[in-house]
């Protein structure tokens, strides 16, 4: 005896058929989720970035006052190398730095950590989407079992015999199917061809595969390319053929020009070719003066 409706397991069975058995099976979504813990527990490490920027203030107040303790060792060094400057006119009188100039960068706790706009620290929704990752990684597969499980939904296994079997009102007698595509073929509630799977179900596992690929490389420390190239993708745009909006003004040409030669095949002086180019560009300029009048 189950502890769900077997009618109901089977039905919701036939309606995700494709996607418990193939978009979600462990050679695409399980291994995609593994890749986004991967990526995840990354964060978590030396590579977060709250990490890395949360005493960058701190680091940014040493150095200034390490600059300011060495200012004089460093004008001389400078001086003895490159000579006196000459004095400048004084503009405006110099200030010195304020006596509490370093009270305004000091270190807080982690519980005074900024939060993001979602109101909460990076660390925090790791761990929050490790969670949802780990609860994700059999959705499809645990679907039909979870919905017939709620007892808001079937009537359980002692009413059984009061529920609609597809025929009439008594239990559901067909045997449970196991889970796959393949297994479904004797499923009275499913019309599935094994010859001719799903073509949408197929792209969206080879899209599976592309991210698990990208989010690897992520992981380890490969440079990722993740523009989407998908026809789902916004269609404004002038139509020009540009990426990212970002189109060259002009063509730009690198050529070497040749040397000035005379008929005995050598090199003319440099005055004289540039004599040559002015006497070729007057001549061009009186042609189209005289085209333009004879047109009138």
């Amino acid at each position: 005896m189950h502890s769900f409706s077997a009618s109901c397991f089977e039905n919701v069975e036939s309606l995700v058929k494709n996607q418990s058995s193939q978009f979600a099976n462990k050679s695409c979504s399980c291994i995609l989720t593994d890749a986004m813990l991967l990526v995840a527990e990354r964060l978590e490490g030396p590579f977060n970035i709250e990490s890395v920027m949360d005493p960058i203030d701190v680091k940014i107040s040493e150095a200034i006052m390490n600059m300011q303790e060495n200012s004089m060792q460093v004008s001389a060094k400078v001086f003895q190398g490159c000579g006196q400057p000459k004095p400048a006119p004084a503009l405006r009188s110099a200030r010195s730095a304020p006596e509490n100039f370093n009270t305004r960068f000091r270190p807080y706790n982690p519980e005074e950590r900024p939060t993001t706009a979602a109101g909460t620290s990076l660390d925090r929704l790791v761990t929050d989407i490790k969670e949802k990752l780990k609860l994700s990684k059999k959705v499809w597969s645990a679907l039909p079992y979870t919905i017939c499980k709620d007892e808001s939904v079937t009537a359980g296994t002692s009413n059984e015999e009061q529920c609609w079997n597809g025929h009439s009102k008594a239990r559901y007698l067909p045997e449970i199917m196991n889970d796959g595509l393949t297994n479904q073929i004797n499923n009275p509630e499913v019309d599935v061809d094994i010859t001719r799977p799903d073509t949408f179900i197929r792209q969206q596992i080879m899209a599976l595969r592309v991210m698990t690929n990208k989010l690897k490389n992520a992981y380890n420390g490969n440079d990722v390319n993740f523009q989407d190239t998908s026809d789902e993708s916004s269609g404004s745009g002038s139509g020009s053929g540009c990426m990212d909006d970002v189109c060259p003004t002009e063509f730009e040409f690198v050529t070497t020009e040749a040397p000035a030669m005379d008929p005995d095949r050598r090199e003319v002086d440099s005055s004289a070719a540039q004599g040559g180019h002015s006497l070729l560009s007057w001549s061009l300029a009186c042609t189209v003066l005289a085209l333009q009048r004879l047109c009138r």
